[in-house]
């Protein structure tokens, strides 16, 4: 007997299954997916990072004008007014070698303290007492240097200021001072 031929029919609107290629690696659909998905991540870090800088930038701008202006609209404070003393010349309290110290010196305090300008005239014996006393107790080496020098300025006006009543020594100043 005769085989049956195979008849293949095709259904119309039944298409018959095609093969579908395999995906291949290509450098076009690489970039392709680069471009749209790896660049805007990029872009929008880089983007969010100069914005950031702006802000803090600004920031600290704004707040360094604030200082500016804060320190520039402090107002100076009035010059303050000076008592002079006469020349003053003292031994130092050094045993090994005599040395002297030759010193003229100014007190300042507050310009509207009338009462303390009284009050310095009126004990300008004490005052130049205690800076008698206060520099025949030091030794050379102890006036010697420039700090040492502020030292004794600190040390004058808080002796100076112990006895006075209407106001304080805001501040000494040296107009001649000379270790011999």
């Amino acid at each position: 007997m005769p085989e049956p031929e195979e008849v293949q029919v095709e259904e119309e609107g039944v298409a018959a299954p095609e093969e579908q290629p395999k995906p291949s690696f290509s450098i076009g659909k690489l970039i392709e997916w680069l471009l749209s998905n790896i660049i805007p991540v990029i872009i929008a870090v880089v983007l969010s990072t100069i914005v950031a800088f702006l802000m803090i930038r600004s920031m600290l701008a704004k707040k360094s004008e604030e200082v500016y202006k804060t320190v520039k609209l402090a107002p100076k404070p009035a010059p303050l007014a000076i008592f002079k003393l006469e020349e003053f010349r003292i031994n130092t309290a050094d045993i090994d070698e005599s040395h002297f110290v030759r010193l003229r010196i100014n007190l300042a305090y507050d310009n509207k303290n009338k009462k303390l300008a009284t009050e310095l005239a009126q004990r300008i014996e004490q005052i130049r007492d205690i800076i008698i006393r206060v520099l025949n107790s030091k030794e050379k080496q102890d006036i010697d240097e420039p700090i040492e020098k502020e030292k004794l300025k600190e040390e004058i006006k808080k002796q100076i200021n112990n006895i006075l009543t209407s106001g304080e020594i805001e501040d000494i100043y040296y107009d001649e001072f000379v270790i011999s």
